[in-house]
């Protein structure tokens, strides 16, 4: 006989979002450039990350605002919003970020 586990308590939104997401994975997602970009940049030192913010963007204009810090202090997340152009400049200052070595991650 076939047994069915106990279905947890989860709101019908988020079976619903996760069914959307996997139903759609696969299409690519259509940005209209120019647009504000935010990034989620991660460290561990503050002015290290807002060196290297200001590094790698030069002269475009952009927001740097502090976000949130692990429990232990160790880790600082800040929101960077920057105007983009097109998709190779999104993705060159993405990749730019991430090879940072003041920068541990970008969301």
């Amino acid at each position: 006989m076939f047994k069915f586990a106990k279905r947890a308590h989860f709101p019908l939104t988020i079976f619903c979002s996760i069914f959307f997401y996997m139903k759609h994975i696969d299409q690519k997602l259509e940005i209209a450039y120019p647009c504000v970009w935010l990034y989620k940049i991660i460290g561990t030192e503050k002015d290290a990350l807002i060196s290297a913010v200001k590094e790698i963007l030069a002269d475009s204009e952009h927001t740097l605002t502090f976000s949130n810090s692990s429990s232990t202090g160790k880790y600082l997340s800040f929101n960077l919003e920057v105007e983009v152009h097109s998709e190779e400049t999104r993705n060159f200052f993405f990749s730019a970020l991430r090879q940072h070595s003041s920068i541990k991650m970008v969301l």
